[in-house]
């Protein structure tokens, strides 16, 4: 039998326990977030993009502006978990809170950047991590490695399959050995990310350009870089334009969001503490390792050496790439690799994190009967939604293998900021309403949630920059195309028809639905008068 629904009586909703456990710890979720914020691969793409795709822009400014929003956004998360505790997080959040149809519309967005993500990042990892770490480190290996990972899509789907089998099979067997996975990898990519550090904060800038040279793996010297692209059109500059400042700041945001934790609050042991540790904690975490990052390649080699040498990667990725910059900074083609590795396994970190979120969500919907029972299906033994992260897995390997053949093209439909952003401005308006609609659900929440400046609740001030930030990022995408998260920095008409069906389709899914379960004797629009089990 399906846990958390009633066999005998399909016109009742009779709530059990899900079947979820709670096995998830704070410093559980802190990796996590650490994971999903994806400092460490902000860092590689940040040092090669921030200074010339966004040539002028303050780096530091832009990291700043970047935190106001992202504090109210995770505080909202913590709170609105600590508030209701339940798998589905948005989409409980939004349909128990305001309706069912606010609820639907974030969560089938974020299951469609999910399941799009999950596939195309395994490729990016492969193919923008590994081999370059590769290549750098070991150009003996140099023909292998283009074998495998660039030369035959076959081959590249094949290790991206036998990947997101592993990762999968683990969420499978055990909530728990999937999080120790997720804590190893986080740990590990961590410590190559502060080894790094160390060697730019001890190692002169002198040296490192003479290693550059000397190593000579891009056939430029130091010096030439600078040379070669402004043969190529490219001029420094050092003052941007507000939409290009604007454009940095969507960048470097959207890497560092991570308010996914919240579709699996009810396995969360003690919500509020862990929640406030690893979503608040681990955003500021998260940031202060991009910060630093970002800034230290800036001190190190200079903005106008980065915004060359990024301008170059532009038209030669597979020659002017972050690798090369590493292994003039240790000097050592061993330690380059593993730091190299570091990243790589945080690329693959990010592969990993939205696939408890995806499941979660797909059992949320299927308790609530928008979907069919078997998603709810928690298993006795593994106690996992078998059945929801099989189906996410298949759905996942489908995008793996066309992006295997055909990433170029995919990617010009899929304007990824806009479809997240629209999946997380409506919890910013949820967070606003608690207080003021869910008067007896918002004074039984924790103490965290509670919190007052002065005689105003914290959540309805943080709800209303979330909101507002989110409608502002979105606007300024379309004032700045670079920044829709496309392969090629446009924003076309087939990615404005794939936003435009996406949202349509998530407003009208719900009505769909109640039509359909009305005609079979069903009213499911009094599931969402009561809070869904744990």
């Amino acid at each position: 039998m399906i846990k958390g629904v009633s066999a005998k009586s399909p016109k009742l909703f009779a709530r059990e326990s899900t079947g979820l456990t709670k096995s998830i710890g704070a410093f559980d979720v802190l990796s996590f977030t650490l994971l999903a914020s994806g400092p460490m691969v902000l860092i590689p793409l940040g040092v090669l993009t921030l200074p010339s795709v966004y040539e002028g822009a303050n780096v530091p400014f832009i990291l700043g502006l970047a935190l106001v929003l992202l504090l109210p956004l995770a505080y909202n998360t913590t709170a609105l978990s600590s508030t209701i505790p339940r798998a589905g997080g948005d989409y409980v959040f939004g349909s128990r809170i305001v309706h069912p149809i606010w609820g639907v519309i974030p969560s089938f967005m974020i299951l469609f950047s999910f399941v799009t993500g999950i596939g195309s990042l395994v490729i990016v990892t492969l193919q923008a991590f590994v081999g370059p770490a590769i290549i750098t480190s070991y150009p003996q290996f140099l023909n292998a490695t283009l074998s495998f990972l660039y030369l035959y899509p076959i081959r590249l789907f094949a290790i991206s399959l036998a990947l997101l089998i592993f990762i999968f099979g683990l969420a499978i067997l055990s909530t728990k050995a999937w999080f120790w996975f997720i804590k190893i990898v986080s740990l590990f990519a961590l410590f190559t990310t502060l080894l790094l550090f160390a060697y730019l904060l001890t190692t002169p800038s002198s040296e490192i350009a003479s290693r550059f040279t000397l190593q000579n793996t891009t056939g430029l010297t130091f010096s030439g870089v600078l040379e070669k692209a402004q043969a190529s059109g490219w001029t420094p500059q050092h003052t941007s334009s507000p939409l290009v400042t604007a454009g940095a700041m969507i960048f470097v945001f959207f890497f560092l969001a991570a308010p996914i934790s919240a579709y699996f609050s009810s396995e969360i042991k003690s919500v509020a503490k862990s929640m406030s540790i690893g979503v608040i904690g681990g955003t500021l975490f998260s940031w202060f390792i991009a910060t630093a990052g970002l800034l230290l390649f800036l001190k190190v080699f200079g903005y106008n050496f980065l915004s060359a040498y990024g301008f170059l990667n532009l038209s030669n990725p597979s020659i002017f790439t972050f690798n090369s910059l590493v292994l003039s900074i240790t000097g050592n083609p061993n330690i380059s690799f593993v730091i190299g590795l570091g990243f790589a396994l945080a690329a693959l970190g990010l592969v990993a994190v939205p696939m408890l979120p995806a499941s979660r969500l797909l059992l949320a919907w299927s308790l609530d009967r928008l979907i069919p029972q078997r998603f709810a299906y928690v298993s006795d033994r593994t106690h996992t939604p078998v059945f929801a992260l099989t189906f996410v897995g298949v759905l996942s390997a489908v995008v793996a293998a066309l992006d295997s053949y055909f990433s170029a093209t995919i990617g010009t439909f899929l304007a990824t900021t806009i479809i997240v952003a629209i999946a997380f401005l409506p919890n910013g308006i949820t967070a606003t309403l608690l207080p003021l609609i869910k008067k007896d659900l918002y004074l039984l929440a924790p103490s965290v949630v509670r919190l007052k400046l002065g005689k105003i609740p914290l959540i309805l001030i943080t709800g209303l920059i979330h909101a507002l930030g989110f409608l502002t990022l979105i606007a300024l995408v379309f004032l700045n195309p670079t920044s829709a998260g496309t392969s090629n920095g446009e924003l076309s008409s087939g990615a404005l028809i794939v936003i435009v069906a996406m949202f349509l389709i998530s407003i009208a899914f719900y009505p769909f639905v109640k039509i359909v379960r009305k005609r079979a004797g069903i009213d499911i629009s009094i599931v969402f008068k009561e809070i869904p089990p744990e």
